[in-house]
């Protein structure tokens, strides 16, 4: 029996669906692409498992990020759109229900998403996620997963939360901030779990449905679509019903199984996976240097992508440009000053940030000992045992001063003294921790887990910028690629560093430049390149965005936790054109980590601040510690 496959290459999943002669629809298959396995090894092998349980192909239908070369490697000339392959799959659906055609199709994938409006089963008006991952499913992949949750216990929580938090929706990495604010100051997890459902659907409707109005029937499509809570909460906000139907994250996949039998055109001899080599290369023909995907056989080379005809015919390069708008730099001749204390006295400094809570024990300004761990949703409490856990370093009964810094740290101040004043701003804290061990300090960048800041010292005061847009410019950019690849950050960095040719990736957003990371993994690109590339990617986004329009005072201090890479170290220092002279990096790992709460508690210290034993009325009324 003729069998028509149709299959939709995803960012994440690869879906196969088949229909036969007669258009009875056989089960969608699902595979996900998470792996740096190529791209067409997968292609090949999952068509093959496909129909040696589902009959052999006749003809072959391709839609998806990957279609141009899933057409080649198949040898079919039936591709579409995923915009026609969702309508199509859509209607088909429908009519096997009994059920009447859709009119508006919602689809929110793991790194894309899609509004369709249809008119008697042609689509007449459609948009698309562009630079912002905050209204996908990949979006919310790293928050749970962050949290230990599966989508089961996510979709539970949200279905039994009475209330909601309200969070901020226009970005990943503000809706991830707020969600971690709004668990230190103690919104219990299903109300900010609800409030996130919301965030990223109200996301998906500003950017995406704009103002379009949603015509029923509305079907739900996409990897989210899976999720009940989700469709409800849509259901919510547009006013109206919406529909999931059967095999919803397949549609796309069932849509190009109906062009294929419409078309009927009969596919090639499909290769054997074996017989050609694929790989990522640069055509030098003009300044653009397009990424080329370079499928090589025995006898010839084919060229996919790039902007126009003679693309790889002027040559090619496999190394990728990495320009980046030039910095003006200046000398600085001496450090800010400061009032240093003269007393041998203990500081603690608590620096209470939406990821971590770091902890510096410093004796007479020296470094005694550095404590990190998760930020929890009760940081108070969390602040209590940290503290007791740093007086065991200390003689019995010792007074200490206490500084905080962070986004907790104001609250913090005010439940441990009753007061605002042994708080101190981020910047203060990193610039002044800088200091104590460099000298001159002409700027400071800082690229942490959650955001990246730069400091630049003037005459008499301290110039600074902070990223504000998207997390492609912080740690959390590599963190989420080394787990990609299943690496430890260690591992990542090592094998980063065997890089001789790092990929151009995209970086204006962390979730669109993983989307590009997938695309040349696909095609063949080495682990080792792709992770080097992701470092080069994240400093082009801190020099294009948090250093433009500032000239950058040398010499620089590298901080924060993402430097334990040295990978992104080289990229910084290679982009914004460093000599040896004109950069520090500290050699204690404890000062990259640690510096807001080593700074805090040097200001602690200088200011001689109040010691726990004049704090124990305020401590009594939070539960105190002995």
């Amino acid at each position: 029996m003729a069998l028509s496959v149709g299959i939709d290459i995803g960012s994440t999943t690869l879906k196969i669906a088949g229909i036969d002669e007669n258009k009875n629809l056989r089960p969608v298959m699902v595979k996900y692409l998470l792996s740096d396995r190529p791209l067409y090894e997968m292609l090949i092998d999952s068509t093959k498992e496909y129909t040696d349980m589902w009959g052999s192909a006749d003809y072959i239908g391709i839609t998806g990020s990957g279609q141009k070369l899933g057409a080649y490697i198949l040898a079919t000339n039936c591709t579409a759109t995923e915009i026609i392959a969702h309508a199509k799959g859509s209607v088909f659906l429908a009519e096997k229900l009994h059920l009447p055609p859709p009119q508006t199709i919602v689809e929110i994938g793991g790194q894309d998403s899609k509004l369709i409006v249809l008119k008697d089963g042609i689509p007449v008006f459609f948009n698309m996620n562009s630079i912002c991952s905050a209204g996908t499913g990949e979006f919310l992949r790293h928050t749970i997963e962050e949290l230990s949750l599966d989508f089961s216990e996510f979709n539970s929580l949200v279905l039994e939360a009475k209330e909601k938090e309200t969070l901020e929706d226009t970005c990943t990495v503000f809706a991830r901030r707020s969600f971690r604010h709004a668990g230190q100051n103690g919104v219990a997890l299903d109300k900010r779990l609800k409030g996130l459902a919301e965030a990223i659907l109200k996301n998906y409707l500003r950017t995406v449905a704009k103002n379009q109005s949603f015509a029923a029937p509305v079907f739900f499509l996409g990897g989210l679509s899976k999720c009940s809570a989700m469709a409800k909460t849509l259901s919510e906000l547009i006013g109206q019903p919406v529909f999931v139907p059967p095999l919803s994250q397949g549609v796309g996949a069932i849509g190009m199984a109906c062009l294929a039998y419409e078309k009927k055109e009969k596919i090639g001899l499909i290769p054997n996976k074996e017989s050609f080599h694929i790989e990522a290369k640069y055509c030098q023909g003009c300044i653009n240097h397009c990424e080329l995907v370079v499928v090589s056989t025995i006898d010839n080379q084919y060229f996919l992508g790039g902007r126009c005809e003679s693309a790889g015919r002027a040559g090619l390069s496999s190394v990728a440009t990495n320009n980046v708008p030039s910095i003006p730099k200046k000398k600085q001749s001496q450090s800010l000053r400061f009032c240093l204390p003269d007393n041998n006295g203990w500081a603690i400094g608590l620096d209470a940030g939406s990821r971590q809570l770091k902890a510096a024990l410093l004796y007479n300004r020296e470094l005694i000992y550095l404590h990190t761990e998760t930020t929890l949703a009760d940081i108070l409490s969390q602040s209590k045992k940290v503290l007791h856990l740093l007086k065991s370093y200390m003689p019995k009964n010792t007074p200490f001063s206490l500084g905080t810094t962070g986004s907790g740290g104001r609250y913090l101040s005010l439940m441990l003294s009753g007061n605002e004043d042994l708080y101190q701003t981020e910047i203060l804290c990193h610039y002044r921790s800088a200091s104590q061990i460099f000298s001159p300090v002409g700027s400071v960048i800082d690229v942490g887990g959650n955001d990246s800041k730069i400091i630049i010292a003037g005459s008499s005061s301290l110039d600074f910028a902070m990223n504000d847009r998207c997390a492609a410019g912080t740690g959390s950019f590599l963190e989420q690629l080394a787990k990609r690849f299943n690496l430890s950050l260690e591992e990542a960095a090592f094998l980063a560093l065997k890089s001789e040719k790092p990929a151009r990736l995209g970086s204006r957003c962390a979730v669109l430049a993983e989307t590009d990371i997938i695309h040349k993994m696909r095609s063949g690109a080495k682990t080792e390149d792709l992770l080097l590339g992701a470092c080069y990617a994240l400093a082009r986004t801190f020099i294009a965005d948090t250093l433009h329009g500032k000239t950058l005072i040398t010499p620089v201090v590298f901080q924060g936790g993402a430097f334990l890479n040295p990978a992104l170290l080289l990229a910084f220092i290679e982009m914004l054109s460093l000599e040896e002279d004109e950069y520090y990096i500290a050699k204690d790992k404890r000062f990259l980590v640690g510096a807001g709460a080593i700074g805090t508690a040097m200001y602690a210290l200088e200011n001689n601040g109040a010691s726990l034993i004049d704090l124990s009325f305020h401590y009594s009324q939070v539960g105190g510690i002995s």
